[in-house]
């Protein structure tokens, strides 16, 4: 069945998901060119001068496809301007984007401009993170938000798969912990994010946005920590794989209104979050 489904990922139906595949799952020597193509045509023209959150979202397009800088020019000025300008708000866009910067290869001028040593002290004391220009409006210290946390997860993973050492990492997982991932803390069996099936962290969300960052990618995350195999994971496992049809492919549960990549059916299999589930037991050395 593992065989059936690495095949179907390696269709040419969606190229940058059988780039990743080959050369992530399968740590083979892969051919971009076609990855290159496809994420050129999913791009807009003039991408890099748009603004705000979609600039997020198309930086993030490029990383997804497990492209670089080296592979589809990019406006190193325009890329960081946020950053030489220090307004930085420590919020969900802002580890989004963070990511797909380090996955692109901006790990140098993040440094130079001091980004990374900075990321520890706005960390709050529960181990997470809050938009300064909310906790700036407060006289009291607030606990942080959850929807920021999961990028900054995500943000952390990437940065230990190219062994860059951040120190956040050990308080964040605190965080995690202490929520068994999903739940509110003084209450295990309520959800943090709750709602409709497919906009739940418990669910398949794909792609990752500010507001939802779907079960596979989660787990993935912390997998690459290290904690795959970690007692405190398995009712995360078991909601994942409660997502496998009988053909061993991952059922999309939800997905954006207005995609950055081209969008999958939810209630259909999703090559993206059978990746990213077998990417997970990659990490965890299930396969």
């Amino acid at each position: 069945m593992e065989d059936t489904v690495i095949d179907w990922l390696l269709e040419e139906t969606n190229p940058a998901v059988a780039y990743r595949t080959r050369s992530e799952l399968l740590g083979e020597k892969a051919d971009s060119e076609k990855a290159i193509q496809w994420t050129k045509n999913v791009l807009p023209d003039g991408w890099q001068d748009v603004n705000g959150l979609w600039s997020t979202y198309y930086y993030n397009a490029i990383a997804e496809c497990g492209l670089t800088r080296a592979d589809i020019e990019i406006n190193k000025n325009k890329a960081i301007a946020p950053y030489k300008a220090e307004a930085f708000d420590y919020g969900c866009g802002d580890f989004m984007k963070l990511r797909a910067l380090i996955k692109l290869g901006f790990i140098d001028e993040l440094n130079n401009l001091g980004v990374m040593e900075k990321l520890k002290s706005p960390q709050l004391p529960d181990g997470g993170f809050l938009c300064l220009h909310r906790i700036a409006k407060m006289k009291y210290i607030p606990k942080s938000c959850i929807k920021c946390n999961n990028l900054a997860l995500m943000f952390v993973s990437e940065c230990k798969k190219q062994n860059i050492k951040t120190d956040i990492e050990n308080d964040l997982l605190k965080y995690f912990w202490k929520h068994s991932l999903f739940y509110r803390s003084n209450d295990l069996s309520t959800l943090v994010l709750d709602g409709r099936e497919g906009w739940r962290t418990i669910d398949t969300f794909y792609p990752f946005e500010v507001m939802r960052v779907g079960i596979q990618n989660i787990i993935e995350a912390l997998c690459v920590l290290g904690y795959g195999n970690d007692e405190r994971l398995n009712n995360a496992w078991d909601l994942l794989h409660s997502k496998k049809d009988d053909n061993g492919k991952y059922i999309l549960n939800g997905t954006l209104s207005k995609s950055y990549l081209p969008k999958e059916k939810a209630g259909k299999p999703s090559k993206w979050v059978t990746f990213y589930a077998l990417l997970a037991e990659k990490y965890a050395k299930r396969i």
